[in-house]
């Protein structure tokens, strides 16, 4: 089915501002989604995803599809030999590095109000820890979900959360403990989840935004590329090989990542994501998504298109991905059969209102959605397959842009693509 990209991107737009993404029921109780509640990947509870599709792995074969990088001309935004983005001020120890970690004794908040779900539910999974890390750059400290692997000298795996995060309990613990717990509780790998950073697209800002999800310096890049890695892995006794995960907003997140620290990753899981920033309709993802919450695109990166856009564009850096071994996903949009009322009311026992609910939430915002990643997952396969970079495409013929299938990418993405590239 061939959808012209401004009209997936048009109905995105309406569904975006309509309210169309729900934050989830963390008691995994099968409820009705409210229409007040909002969160950008579509996150249904675990009561609404469970799978039932079959999913189709391809290593080459890629459509042919155009992309096109524009770049205006004239700029008063900072480029980037200007732009005030820190840099290391002399060598840490690591005893220094190991001080930044810290126990973390009470939960988060969420902005809303409450504690943050995660807190109490990682606590089923063995090895786990509550942790913080202090961030120089941010000049705070970060809150951090660890499951340790259980022997030294383990490789490391950085999980990203979502648009809503933690924040919104919307995080990997949140809404897939069950799977996160199932793929790597006994498995020789250390798992890390950075519990903050909603709405970030995990980039370092060039300003400082001031909302109800992002105050202050926003140094995600720095953080998550030198400082969480330099602090945790020796507090863990880990080897010096990693990976990266991202799902939705942090797909791009996990490109840029490893884009921006060549070498550094051995593997990265980009699921459901746009690569492209720095053009048209892409470049209007990340408006419609930073927008939610409560910041401009502008206070991240400038204008768009400018110099340091196209700096966190992961299409436009996507030749920096060679020697990465990558797991790449969509689906198409089209609604599977786990999307569907009669599914949900005979496995997770929903009356017809909430079945009804639920599945118009997966089958309209949800299809709209995963669509227009589709497109964007092209684009990027066309890119790799120019610039000859290897890659695992998982190219669903159904599926939305819900928890569902990110699970599913989860244990596929370690079997096929990431554990063998960790050398385990």
């Amino acid at each position: 089915m061939n959808i012209a990209r401004p009209a997936i991107a048009g109905a995105a737009a309406v569904a975006i501002a309509a309210g169309g993404w729900y934050a989830v029921t963390p008691s995994e109780q099968a409820t009705t989604i409210s229409a007040a509640q909002s969160v950008e990947e579509t996150s249904i509870s675990e009561a609404t995803t469970t799978s039932s599709s079959k999913t189709t792995t391809t290593t080459t074969k890629v459509e042919e599809t155009t992309v096109v990088e524009v770049v205006e001309e004239d700029s008063t935004e900072p480029t980037l030999d200007d732009a005030d983005i820190p840099t290391a001020e002399g060598a840490e120890t690591t005893n220094d590095a190991i001080a930044r970690v810290k126990k973390l004794e009470t939960a988060p908040q969420k902005p809303s109000g409450g504690d943050q779900y995660w807190f109490t539910n990682i606590d089923g999974i063995k090895g786990s820890e509550k942790l913080s890390v202090y961030s120089p750059a941010m000049e705070r400290d970060i809150p951090v979900g660890v499951i340790r692997a259980g022997v030294p000298n383990a490789p490391t795996i950085y999980l990203l959360n979502g648009a809503g995060g933690s924040e919104q309990d919307t995080d990997w613990i949140a809404q897939a403990g069950t799977v996160v717990k199932k793929v790597f509780e006994d498995e020789p790998v250390n798992v890390v989840i950075p519990m903050a950073g909603a709405f970030s697209y995990y980039i370092d800002w060039l300003y400082e935004p001031n909302s109800r999800y992002l105050q202050g310096k926003q140094l995600w890049s720095t953080f998550l590329g030198s400082e969480l890695p330099d602090a945790i892995e020796p507090y863990l006794e880990a080897n010096d090989k990693r990976a990266v995960v991202g799902f939705s907003m942090s797909a791009t997140s996990a490109l840029l990542l490893a884009e921006h620290n060549p070498g550094r990753y051995a593997a990265v899981g980009s699921f459901s994501g746009c690569a492209a920033t720095s053009t048209g309709i892409p470049n209007g993802w990340v408006n419609l998504t930073v927008n939610r919450g409560g910041a401009k695109p502008e206070e991240m990166w400038g204008r768009a298109g400018s110099e340091y856009n196209r700096h966190n564009d992961a299409l436009v850096n996507a030749e920096k991905l060679k020697g990465t071994k990558l797991y790449i996903s969509s689906a198409t949009g089209l609604f599977a059969e786990s999307d569907t009322v009669g599914f949900l009311r005979k496995t997770r026992d929903m009356d017809f209102v909430q079945a009804s609910a639920n599945a118009q939430t997966l089958i309209v915002e949800g299809g709209v959605i995963e669509a227009a990643m589709n497109a964007c997952t092209h684009d990027l396969l066309v890119k790799l397959k120019a610039n000859d970079i290897p890659y695992n495409a998982n190219l669903r013929a159904t599926g939305t842009h819900s928890w569902r299938i990110w699970k599913e990418d989860l244990e596929l993405s370690w079997k096929q693509t990431i554990k063998p590239a960790l050398g385990l």
